[in-house]
């Protein structure tokens, strides 16, 4: 009877922690997702605007222009377009949460750090990339401050994805 107790307390503490991590991931899998088409088109336009950055492609105002920071020296990092690394980054992401998602509890007890742990690097690089626009370039990318959201919302989805997970395995841990 005890056993039997234990297992509905355990069964109905899995249901309350389990849908708000889904959603988080869930969330997180949107936010990389719409990250992976804003990398894809940074890398159009990147390939577009290379050695050309009067093209005046994504060109707002002289501080405002996409084609002033995807021209620069900083757009590439040892002749890798930055645009790639993001597209890869967010692709890594996405794949990450999709698994979450599809294999639930199944998947790996390290899944839902490694995925904070990868959109936290994403941000932080993220983040020194937008410090140089700002300081360095002197000029903004509208569309890299919009990548920059996204990895943002992405990392705050997985930390919540995260606590929670660790939340429900430590619950399952002392009931077992």
């Amino acid at each position: 009877m005890t056993a039997q107790v234990e297992s509905a307390v355990l069964q109905s503490s899995r249901r309350t922690a389990q849908p708000l991590e889904r959603w988080a991931v869930m969330c997180a899998l949107l936010c990389s997702l719409a990250g992976m088409a804003v990398a894809g088109y940074l890398m159009v336009l990147h390939i577009r605007i290379a050695g050309n950055p009067k093209r005046g492609l994504c060109t707002f105002t002289e501080t405002v222009s996409c084609d002033k920071v995807l021209a620069s020296p900083y757009a590439e990092i040892a002749g890798v377009p930055v645009a790639l690394m993001g597209l890869v980054g967010f692709a890594l992401l996405f794949a990450l949460a999709a698994c979450r998602l599809v294999l639930g509890e199944r998947s790996p007890r390290q899944l839902p750090f490694l995925l904070f742990l990868v959109a936290g690097f994403g941000l932080a690089f993220e983040l020194g990339m937008t410090w140089v626009e700002f300081f360095v370039i002197e000029a903004v990318c509208p569309y890299c401050l919009t990548a920059l959201g996204l990895i943002a919302a992405t990392f705050g989805s997985s930390l919540v994805a995260w606590r929670k997970a660790r939340l429900s395995y430590q619950r399952e841990e002392r009931n077992v």
